[in-house]
């Protein structure tokens, strides 16, 4: 009777032990790991798997006459000038992954990295709003001129200082909707690239004269 029982009392562990792995197989192919509830700060708990987070799809490319080469591109925090539009990158900074919207984790494949961009647009001529599309506000990489995987806005008052950083995202950039610029517009922008600290990478909007930068270390 003793021997039933202890076979019975193994079989009931089995079975559990069964049912956990099955859940944790589950969650190990999933494509991005939730950030718990009680997570104050995301980058303090990383997921126990690391997901590769897929290229941004490949926008087209505007044609010579919208992105003009520019022989001496501007530095970072020099601004350029595109009819009424100043504008001014502020700041570049890297990360090896990403959370949106404080939920998932993404992470960057070996030899690519996400660019995380601070921007400030000003339209020189308030209350004339100008509107571009995503697709135009690009940066021209290793593989390929593309548009942001992810990136948010902010408007405010003309010359307050601003920390674009500051700005959470949360959803993927639709490359056919609009950014409208009026006053000031602190933009946040997401990017994808080599990981290569030697290359020159590109930035503009729309015609504007480029800015070119290399990825810190």
């Amino acid at each position: 009777m003793k021997r039933n029982q202890t076979f019975k009392q193994f079989g009931v562990v089995m079975a559990i032990a069964l049912s956990v792995l099955a859940c944790v197989g589950g969650s190990l192919g999933a494509t991005a790991t939730p950030v718990p509830s009680n997570t104050a700060e995301a980058t303090h708990t990383p997921p126990p798997t690391r997901t590769p987070t897929p290229k941004p799809t490949f926008t087209r490319r505007p044609t010579a006459t919208k992105i003009p080469p520019t022989p001496t591109p501007a530095p970072i925090g020099v601004s350029v000038i595109s009819d009424s539009l100043e504008i001014t990158l502020l700041d570049v900074v890297t990360h090896g992954h990403i959370v949106t919207g404080g939920s998932y984790y993404y992470y960057s494949k070996p030899g690519e990295t996400f660019i995380d961009m601070a921007v400030r647009v000003r339209n020189l001529n308030p209350g004339d709003a100008v509107l571009v599309q995503w697709s135009y506000i690009y940066i021209v990489e290793a593989k390929g001129t593309w548009y942001p995987l992810y990136g948010v806005t902010r408007r405010v008052e003309r010359d307050r200082k601003f920390d674009a950083f500051n700005i959470d995202f949360d959803f993927e950039v639709n490359g056919d909707d609009f950014v409208e610029f009026d006053d000031d517009t602190y933009l946040r922008l997401i990017y994808y690239v080599v990981d290569d600290p030697e290359q020159l990478i590109l930035f503009g909007i729309g015609d504007s004269p480029q800015i070119g930068f290399q990825i810190k270390k």
